[in-house]
């Protein structure tokens, strides 16, 4: 018998009722648990961090996390962030996420990748050093704000970068700046299952074996079926198995309560039954909230649920 621990993206916000998802009522509440550490932005990494038990969180690794996963070469004085584009209105006001370019001419020494959707990285060489003294905004309440609340500052590149990728009808919020740097590894052998570029870098960080599944992606569109086999295939090689799916989150900032709730209730239909009947140990969870009113991730204590078979005692890894 293995665990099982599924990690819905962004499932909570302030309309989520347990009730309205009949597989899910038949889990046990076990606890509410803190996944945002004092001083920490509600995001996936640190709070995905905190539910597989990892205390120790250096803050300033988002765009190597992501790096990681994307297979994307750094060096040890690389200065690494992440890129969200943004479509603007008529007064330069940020109005929703928009595909990011699939090429960008850059100076020399930074290098452009384009991720999925609306998400890039860059990579500026020899730049590690400045990263104490950047000054970056997340996007995450980006909805209806004007692009210059999101100019960073303490580098004359990224502030250079800044401009060039401001046009009247977009822009690019540049943060989640890191450098390389490591944690301890996750405690026990464990597979890893997700579409994200973010929980693969995750996997790799915790150097737990990532799985490559076939259709699985970060949003809406990702192939649940195929991801819940592979889980259970899995659960048969591995004591722990990370299931983590994602598209509530991007509904969410989508602002389209309609289709997280839609994608939540078929999760519910058909993941959680195959996962409850497995004969596994089963822990569900989300790593913090997004509340598709303003788009945005809130700080709150997340929901754990627990199902399938016990596992001597049923205290979460997190704790």
């Amino acid at each position: 018998m293995s665990t099982i621990y599924c990690i819905i993206d962004g499932m909570t916000d302030p309309s989520f009722r347990t009730e309205d998802y009949p597989t899910l009522s038949s889990m046990r509440l076990d606890k509410y648990l803190e996944t945002t550490p004092e001083g920490y932005e509600p995001e996936s990494l640190t709070c995905i961090l905190r539910l597989l038990g990892v205390r120790d969180i250096p803050k300033k690794m988002r765009g190597y996390v992501e790096a990681l996963g994307a297979n994307i070469p750094v060096h040890p004085d690389d200065l690494i962030l992440r890129g969200s584009w943004f479509s603007l209105d008529g007064a330069g006001r940020c109005v929703a996420p928009v595909k990011a370019p699939k090429k960008w001419e850059l100076p020399a020494g930074v290098f452009y990748y384009r991720l999925e959707d609306y998400k890039s990285l860059l990579v500026l060489r020899q730049h590690a050093d400045e990263i104490d003294q950047l000054v970056t905004t997340p996007p995450y309440a980006s909805t209806g704000q004007p692009a210059e609340r999101f100019r960073p500052s303490g580098s004359s590149t990224l502030e250079e970068l800044y401009e060039m990728a401001l046009h009247k009808k977009k822009c690019m919020i540049l943060w989640g700046e890191s450098v390389p740097s490591r944690i301890a590894p996750f405690p026990e052998r464990a597979a890893v299952i997700c579409g994200t570029n973010i929980v693969r870098g995750i996997a790799k960080l915790l150097q737990m074996d990532l799985l490559h599944v076939k259709g699985a992606t970060g949003d809406v569109d990702t192939d649940l079926y195929t991801k819940t086999q592979e889980t259970l295939m899995a659960a048969k090689r591995y004591p722990f198995v990370l299931l983590h799916i994602n598209g509530a989150d991007e509904a969410a900032h989508r602002r389209d309560e309609k289709e997280k709730k839609a994608f939540l209730q078929k999760i519910d239909a058909e993941v959680l039954p195959a996962l409850l009947q497995s004969g596994h140990r089963i822990l569900l969870a989300s790593d913090h909230t997004s509340n598709p009113i303003n788009g945005q991730h809130e700080r709150d204590r997340q929901p754990l649920f627990i199902g399938g078979c016990k596992r001597g005692s049923d205290e979460s890894i997190n704790g």
